[in-house]
């Protein structure tokens, strides 16, 4: 099979390079006789061009082509004249540390009409304190003021910064992480971990960065192996085509294929190498000292629940507390209820064991951990004549009182 071109192709393109070439030719023709036959302009007008563009010239309006804050006509001044005559005539600390914190906030300013009201102001800045050094009374007065300006600000500033900053550090106390008593099984994203509430933000997203890294993986993995067999394919194809032409088709891949997978291959083996890295991370086994802190985690929550439940029969209302006494039965069982039990199931979700809510909790045939507790409202056996005694000492008083309010009144009508 010969693959050369024929004749017939050969006259086609000869055409088509002549008609082309004939084309180009016309159309110079042509723009030489449309150049001659227009008529240059003249020297009286040449000249009133060059004076009209004289005097126009200097009111248009030149951009230069980097940004002005780069040009060394804004910044020797702004930096060598401006801003360090403001620190060299400054005449307090307080004062100079104002001036650099203007400039750390206004060092930002891409603008030119706001860049310029800035320089404005410091310049004026610059003229006071200049004033002020050289001797006039009414500037140094006023500098005077604006420094115990400038330190009351500052002041308050740091108190702000203080309790903002404790703030901070009691909300972090309030949500740090506290280590619950399980574990975070390993996987492919992680290794053996405590469980942590609140889980710290750099773990979950440690867990979603792998993942999501091994998702890539999976697909260049993928789209490596296809690269793979379009190559081993091309070669095949490559072979049978030089063996069909009788060795006169010279392929590209079929000498060099080596040449041609060896990166690919690489490239496939970095990616295995990553994916056993993962596949040993899941299989890693967890560390004695994490079990250690996972066992005294597990201790040390009991012992706090064990205090809270104390705390919590003493009377505190805790947010356990409020979390028992919000809830309610079941709505299925709510709709069936009477007012008067709904009532009595609010009552007795309290801690308390004595008093109204320990007789409706034995009314309703709750367990009672101390049952004996509600006598102690009623006092103790030997004490029960004192008592009585005790009723009927303030029933007489009352009644006494009673009595001389009746006669007061009597006297006051007669």
């Amino acid at each position: 099979m010969d693959y050369r071109l024929g004749p017939s192709y050969s006259a086609c393109f000869l055409r088509l390079s002549t008609s082309a070439h004939l084309q180009s030719c016309v159309l110079r023709n042509a723009w030489s006789m449309s150049l001659s036959t227009t008529s240059l302009p003249t020297l009286r007008s040449i000249t009133t061009r060059e004076r009209i563009a004289s005097v126009v010239s200097s009111l248009r309006r030149v951009r230069p082509r980097v940004p002005f804050w780069e040009l060394s006509a804004h910044r020797r001044p702004t930096l060598w004249s401006l801003y360090r005559g403001l620190l060299r005539d400054a005449p307090t600390a307080n004062i100079r540390t104002r001036v650099t914190a203007i400039f750390r906030q206004t060092r930002y300013l891409t603008g030119t009409a706001a860049t310029k009201v800035q320089l404005v102001k410091c310049y004026k800045l610059l003229d006071v304190f200049r004033a002020a050094k050289a001797g006039d009374v009414h500037m140094q007065n006023i500098l005077h003021r604006y420094d115990r300006l400038i330190k009351a600000r500052a002041e308050n500033d740091h108190m702000k910064h203080l309790i903002l900053k404790d703030i901070a550090w009691r909300n972090k106390l309030r949500n740090r992480p506290i280590m619950t008593g399980s574990f975070l099984r390993a996987s492919l994203a992680n290794k053996p971990l405590p469980r942590l509430r609140p889980q710290p933000i750099a773990i979950s997203m440690m867990i979603r960065k792998r993942r999501a890294a091994r998702e890539r993986r999976s697909e260049r993995q993928k789209t490596v192996n296809e690269w793979l067999e379009d190559m081993k394919l091309e070669r095949y194809f490559e072979e049978t085509l030089s063996t069909i032409t009788g060795g006169e088709f010279h392929g590209v891949y079929a000498k060099s294929n080596r040449e041609w997978l060896e990166p690919l291959y690489q490239l496939r083996s970095g990616i295995q190498e990553t994916f056993d890295r993962d596949l040993a991370r899941s299989e890693t086994p967890i560390p004695p000292n994490l079990i250690t802190a996972i066992k005294a985690a597990r201790r040390e929550r009991v012992a706090n629940k064990t205090r809270e439940r104390a705390r919590e029969r003493a009377g505190v209302t805790l947010p356990r507390t409020l979390r028992r006494q919000r809830k309610g039965p079941p709505a299925h069982v709510l709709c069936k209820m009477s007012p008067a039990q709904r009532r009595m199931d609010k009552v007795v979700r309290s801690i308390s064991e004595v008093g109204y809510i320990g007789e409706m909790k034995r009314r309703l045939g709750f367990k009672l951990r101390e049952p004996d507790k509600w006598r102690v409202e009623i006092g103790k056996e030997e004490d029960e004549g004192h008592l009585r005694k005790e009723v009927q000492r303030v029933e007489a008083e009352n009644l006494r009182r009673r009595r001389l309010i009746e006669q007061r009144g009597q006297v006051a009508d007669e």
